[in-house]
């Protein structure tokens, strides 16, 4: 699925490779179409980062599941 697909409201998460080039997980927070610019969080650190779409990929819908 390409970032230009999602859906506003729909949960979504994607790919991208860290300071050593290691693919991480993250977690869309927002969107800006206008400049290409995602608001992601690493879900292993919680880091929130804004990224060009460029740098994001894989993106994917998320389903959020309680804890049991």
């Amino acid at each position: 699925m390409n970032i230009e697909d999602i859906i506003p409201g729909n949960s979504y998460a994607c790919m991208y490779k860290d300071l050593n080039g290691v693919d991480c997980l993250a977690v869309i927070h927002t969107r800006d179409t206008t400049q290409r610019m995602v608001e992601i969080e690493d879900t292993n650190t919680g880091l929130m980062m804004t990224m060009s779409y460029d740098d994001v990929h894989s993106v994917d819908t998320v389903e959020y599941k309680a804890d049991l």
